[in-house]
């Protein structure tokens, strides 16, 4: 990491070492000098940054005027372009949405601002969120920080390219099933899927409430630091009164935790397909740095139902045969991604019926009880991300064959706990070949706290390689 992280940014504002604008312009030119490469950036308003930074600067030297100023004030974050921003355009990585320009702030971006947040620019995904790769038919494909031959992952991939090119200085993404944090594992970064009803929907696009994916979709953040992304946790979570899930829980405060005697279980992955060796020895090498610490460190045996996690995933998205998704990109004609095609290919041709769907969600809530129930047992439980490090595009994770390329074979493990509602955090432990890898920290619900200080040990002996 060549850039102060986005809390020391914030102390150097208040310590009025440098102004909100100037901040604001050096990365603005980050930003445009790196999306050279990853072609990330989607949508920025130079003029509304500038001017909301010269607004944050009276702010700052109010001093003794005021003596809480807003924990973000004056600093630049990015924003996945499935969040919507009001006065830049809104695309969700579709044709249909090309000129969709919204007039409102999602909740989660109204509370960036509230926190005195900067929203800098709007960034790359997948069409409609759906792929672990960031391309679509509006914008192209965002390209690997380190390697342009590789991909960022996705969905929240054009996040976590700008973030590991240092040309972001923290990110707001969506995770459905692993889209923060699978790009963190391959970018080097740090990200966090909250807990279901951590974060109110309201604002995302497509919805996903009323589908079968119900409260599993969430925005979190994604940053370079664990504290960072700890700090943006804390300001977008809450209840707003449209998105019936989001429930009013205290966000704890992971520097309140101790890790030494908590009881952390851990294993080499739950899905069909082998991890890579520098993904198996950064899960190790993680055991052993969390046992140092005073941890009370338990390899354990997953639960052989959790490899289920991926086919029903999977079955809640495509729970009406794909006819909601095919509804929300009629406008486009068409035109979309071929591998969005391919998913769409591969829901039933018959919708199921209403028996069907209810034989579903009694699937996923007896999943969900269950991976609670075995989770419980533990303060945090660490895993892989994926299989392995990140793929060449168009090509599949370690240990799975081109021709699964569509499966999702490899990513099992970020299922487990986005079927369970469950928070879990990305974090660098390690590399291999020069790529970054992650493992998962996972916690019981409502216990970000836990992942996010069992991470911050894990941090402080493998730091963000960006």
């Amino acid at each position: 990491m060549t850039e102060p992280s986005a809390l020391e940014w914030v102390a150097r504002l208040r310590a009025g070492e440098l102004s909100a604008r100037e901040l604001a312009e050096h990365y603005l030119d980050r930003m445009w000098s790196a999306d050279e490469r990853v072609h990330a950036v989607l949508a920025c308003d130079r003029e509304r940054v500038l001017a909301d930074a010269d607004a944050a600067d009276r702010r700052l030297a109010a001093g003794g005027v005021d003596d809480d100023p807003p924990p973000l004030l004056g600093l630049p974050v990015t924003v996945k372009d499935s969040i919507e921003v009001a006065g830049l355009r809104c695309t969700g990585g579709s044709v249909a949405r090309r000129d969709h320009v919204p007039t409102e702030d999602a909740t989660v971006v109204r509370r960036l601002r509230t926190a005195g947040a900067l929203v800098l620019a709007k960034t790359n995904l997948p069409e409609l969120s759906c792929s672990y790769e960031t391309d679509n038919a509006v914008h192209g494909r965002t390209d690997h920080p380190l390697d342009p031959a590789r991909t960022p992952g996705g969905s929240s991939g054009g996040e976590a390219a700008l973030l590991g090119a240092d040309a972001s200085p923290l990110g707001l993404g969506t995770d459905g099933g692993g889209s923060i944090r699978l790009p963190a594992h391959y970018c080097g970064l740090v990200g966090l899927r909250p807990t279901a009803g951590r974060v109110p929907g309201t604002g995302i696009w497509p919805p996903t409430r009323a589908s079968g994916l119900m409260d599993i979709m969430t925005a979190g953040p994604m940053g370079r630091t664990v504290a960072d992304v700890a700090a943006l946790a804390a300001v977008i979570g809450g209840p707003d009164d449209v998105d019936f899930y989001a429930r009013p829980v205290p966000f704890g405060d992971p520097d309140r935790v101790r890790v030494d005697g908590l009881r952390i279980g851990w294993h080499r992955g739950t899905g069909p397909v082998p991890v890579s060796p520098g993904t198996r020895d950064a899960v190790e090498r993680v055991a052993r740095v969390l046992a140092d610490a005073g941890a009370e460190v338990t390899e354990v045996d997953p639960p052989p139902w959790a490899a289920d996690a991926t086919e029903l995933f999977f079955a809640a998205s495509g729970a009406d045969g794909g006819a909601a998704m095919r509804a929300q990109v009629a406008g486009a004609g068409g035109a979309h991604h071929p591998q969005f095609v391919a998913l769409l290919e591969s829901f039933p041709e018959r919708p199921p019926s209403a028996a069907e769907w209810f034989e579903l969600q009694e699937r996923i809530f007896e999943f969900r009880s269950r991976v609670r129930r075995w989770v419980a047992g533990y303060d945090a439980v660490v895993t892989p991300v994926c299989t392995g490090p990140a793929p060449e595009h168009g090509r599949p994770p370690y240990g799975v064959d081109p021709a699964d390329y569509l499966r999702y074979l490899a990513h099992n493990d970020t299922h487990v706990y986005s079927v369970a509602g469950l928070p879990a955090l990305s974090v660098p432990a390690g590399s291999e070949h020069g790529l970054p890898i992650g493992v998962q920290v996972a916690a019981p619900a409502w216990r970000e706290d836990l992942a996010l200080a069992v991470g911050s040990v894990i941090e402080a002996v493998e730091p963000s390689s960006k």
